[in-house]
């Protein structure tokens, strides 16, 4: 016998469900959600307050950068007059 057949043959036989058990059952169908989840909502404001800092650090750090240069730049401009 093959591994699939004795695999079916382990299956035990599907019962239907009495009709008074189903009678004692309430509820529905789940109706799936149509907003986010609050916690993930707020996951996602914490990620983009943490982006728009990261990109304000990195606008500034280059505005100083430049600065520096340009200063370089004019101190160099400057001794070559001399």
């Amino acid at each position: 016998m093959s591994r699939r057949a004795s695999l079916h043959a382990a299956a035990p036989a599907l019962e239907p469900i009495p009709s008074t058990t189903l009678a004692a059952v309430t509820g529905g169908l789940m109706t799936p959600r149509t907003t986010l989840d609050p916690v993930l909502l707020e996951g996602i404001k914490q990620l983009s307050s943490a982006i728009v800092a990261v990109g304000q650090n990195l606008a500034a750090s280059k505005q100083a950068s430049s600065q520096r240069m340009m200063e370089m730049m004019q101190q160099l401009m400057q001794m070559r007059r001399r």
